[in-house]
């Protein structure tokens, strides 16, 4: 496959071209399925057998899973870690006669 450059510009001016079609596109499940029923439909236009867009098909999944993963780590990098615990958030009981 070519060497994409997938940028937030471009999804986001890609995803806002589909809900200005279908407002309900909002939804991030239902604009993936205007992409993927975009996918196919480029596919099944070419002129190949119907084995090939299969197998095209099949590549063009792993790649999208790979993509997935990689922003699923990207995510899991950029979240924000917890504080550790300091003196003043320290939380407990206290009665008189303790010690």
């Amino acid at each position: 496959m070519a060497q994409l450059q997938l940028s937030t510009r471009l999804i986001s001016d890609v995803c806002n071209v589909i809900e200005q079609a279908d407002p309900a596109a909002a939804d991030p499940g239902i604009a993936s399925q205007y992409l993927t029923g975009i996918v196919g439909f480029l596919l099944g236009q070419q002129d190949m057998p119907l084995e090939r867009k299969q197998e095209i098909a099949d590549e063009l999944n792993a790649f999208c899973m790979h993509v997935v993963r990689d922003v699923e780590q990207q995510r899991a990098q950029q979240a924000p870690q917890p504080a550790p615990p300091s003196g003043a958030d320290a939380f407990g009981i206290w009665k008189p006669g303790m010690s």
